[in-house]
């Protein structure tokens, strides 16, 4: 008794100290998890803060190059060649300043003034302003920063002309702020031109524009140096920092920042500063809930684990029972299904020996009918017509009811493997095709394409052209009122002969196909037709381990596309029913199948003569 209670301690303290340690573990995998959700979240806002930045490059671009573009239009006018010839041949300067104080630019928001420069002076301006300094060289973009005597930036566009004159086309920084960026309270946007001497930020009201070097306030001094560091490094990069806001509160924020290298505008280095607690404030509360809920539900079902344990242990040995009683219940099962399915081939078997001993003993019957009319007819004398007429009759219907023993007995028959030999499929084609023209309507076409010369199959040669003929009659009798072409053609595909025919009849409706695989179903008038051709057609694919499909319209024909293994390899046969026999199933045949099966096989002849070519 002592021994079992000190065992059940040691499993006591052995589940707590496994308990503790889970405890443990799991603490510390929320920290990492949360860990882990905080960088996530970092990389997704700054994805997002990039995706705000570049919408707000493309506006500064677009709105530089349309400045541009009208300024190239303005000053390729032929009235400012005129004005400019009146100032050099007559020196009378009024119809240039007339003509450039009018200008088209003072429509685009983001203009400031026109000048017009002769050499290094400026000496003519829209705007009556001629003490623009110029702080920087013209970049690759033509353009360069200039001041007036106020101390106001802007951004001349540079345009030579001819005779030593050059035009300055001036961009109004702070317009160009407000129309390309904008102000959003959601977002701060740091603007630094790429020779670094001017800096754009968003005030309450208007657009702030300082000098690099300006002593401002603590917040937009460390995102200017950040700025600063990215333009100078020319790399882009996201830094978190602590800030206030207008009351005084510390937040945290994220600035993303970009040189003007990897911009698209190319003239500023663009920084983007949002308030990084309240964007990730939702997503934070959404994983606590996550992980409250969570653990509360893992809290259930620890408790419910519990209950099922302690009710396991104690139905333990009901519960062995209901398994022993479930495997055997399997068991019988299976052997079920099992017998259901050799009843069901036996059965199959039998209509099949069934078949073939009707068709002998109907094929005994009909041989003295044949025989006894043609005699009976040579006894007649020449006059006794009606009588010949009725026993050619009772001859005629012995032939067709033969032809359908005939068919019958074919069709329970499987073929034997003594009987298949090495078939060269274009010669058997075209001999069959030759059988069939004597039944050939006049105003039917047959055409052919081989192009599988000299490939094998192992098959029974009598099967192959009965298939051949089966189709093509069938062919002949749908064209036979309007007439129409049939196409037959064979190619090898790999390790397969596709044989193809494809006649312009009348065609098939949807459940037409559905049956026309089915013994003794006809679409012919009573008397025309057995019924059994394609049914055959169906039997013989399937002996030689082959596929068939059909793609039909009504009005647009029908084709019927056969493959079968070429000798030598061993491609298994397709099973036509749900357990691998049974009826044939014509569901597999339908035109979606076809024509995946006809892509597939057009790829693998391209890629095959593809390979020839090499």
């Amino acid at each position: 008794m002592k021994d079992k209670l000190f065992s059940n301690r040691k499993v006591y303290i052995t589940a707590i100290i496994v308990a503790v340690a889970l405890i443990a573990i799991g603490i510390f995998g929320v920290w990492r998890a949360f860990a882990r959700f905080d960088e996530t979240t970092l990389t997704e806002k700054d994805d997002q803060i990039y995706s705000l930045m570049r919408s707000d490059d493309v506006n500064i671009e677009n709105s530089i190059k349309a400045f541009e573009r009208e300024a190239d239009i303005f000053l390729s006018r032929q009235m400012l060649q005129e004005a400019l010839r009146v100032w050099n041949e007559e020196d009378d300067i009024s119809e240039l300043r007339d003509f450039i104080s009018d200008n088209t630019l003072r429509n685009n928001p983001i203009y400031a003034d026109l000048v017009v420069m002769k050499g290094d002076s400026i000496a003519l301006s829209a705007a009556g302003n001629t003490s623009y300094e110029f702080i920087t060289s013209k970049d690759a973009n033509g353009i360069r920063l200039c001041r007036d005597e106020d101390g106001r930036y802007y951004f001349s566009y540079e345009t030579e002309g001819s005779g030593g004159i050059s035009y300055g086309s001036l961009i109004d920084l702070s317009q160009l702020y407000m129309t390309a960026v904008g102000t959003n309270p959601e977002k701060q946007v740091m603007l630094i031109d790429s020779t670094t001497n001017v800096m754009l930020t968003a005030g309450d009201e208007d657009v702030i524009l300082r000098t690099t070097g300006e002593d401002v306030d603590e917040t937009t001094a460390a995102c200017r140096d950040y700025l600063l560091r990215c333009q100078q490094s020319g790399a882009a990069g996201g830094i978190s920092m602590d800030l206030k806001d207008a009351d005084g509160k510390t937040y945290t924020a994220r600035l993303v920042a970009q040189p003007s290298g990897s911009t698209v505008n190319g003239e500023f280095a663009m920084g983007v500063i949002i308030n990084f607690e309240e964007a990730i404030a939702p997503s934070r509360e959404a994983a606590e809930a996550i992980l409250l809920y969570g653990g509360l539900a893992i809290i259930g079902v620890l408790g419910l684990l519990f209950l099922l344990l302690f009710m396991s242990r104690a139905n333990a040995s009901s519960s062995a029972e209901v398994n022993v009683l479930k495997r055997k219940n399997e068991a019988l099962e299976e052997i079920n299904r099992k017998m259901q399915a050799l009843t069901h081939h036996q059965r199959l078997e039998t209509i099949g020996t069934m078949t073939a001993g009707i068709a002998h003993d109907f094929n005994n019957l009909l041989t003295p009918i044949m025989g006894y009319s043609i005699m009976t007819m040579e006894m007649l004398p020449a006059d006794a017509t009606d009588l010949q007429e009725n026993l050619l009759e009772v001859y005629n219907a012995s032939v067709k009811a033969k032809d359908i023993v005939t068919r019958l007995s074919d069709l329970s028959k499987k073929g034997s493997e003594e009987k298949y030999s090495e078939v060269d499929i274009d010669e058997t084609i075209q001999s069959a095709l030759k059988v069939t023209l004597p039944a050939k309507p006049s105003n039917v076409e047959v055409k052919a394409r081989f192009g599988a010369e000299g490939t094998m199959i192992r098959a029974d040669r009598t099967q192959i052209s009965q298939l051949v003929m089966n189709i093509v009659l069938n062919a002949y009798d749908a064209m036979k009122e309007k007439g129409g072409t049939i196409m037959v053609s064979t190619r090898r595909a790999g390790d397969e002969i596709m044989m193809r025919f494809k006649d312009t009849g009348c065609g098939m409706d949807a459940e037409t196909v559905t049956k026309i695989f089915d013994p003794f179903y006809t679409t012919k008038e009573s008397g025309k037709g057995t019924g059994l051709g394609l049914a055959i057609v169906a039997q013989i694919v399937e002996t030689h381990g082959g596929r068939i499909y059909v793609d039909t319209e009504p009005g647009k024909g029908t084709e019927f596309r056969i493959s079968l293994p070429v000798a030598g390899t061993d491609i298994e046969t397709p099973a036509w029913g749900p357990n691998g026999e049974g009826k044939f199933d014509t569901k597999r045949y339908s035109a979606n199948i076809f024509r995946k099966e006809l892509a597939k096989a057009e790829a693998e002849r391209r890629k095959l003569e593809e390979e020839d070519g090499r």
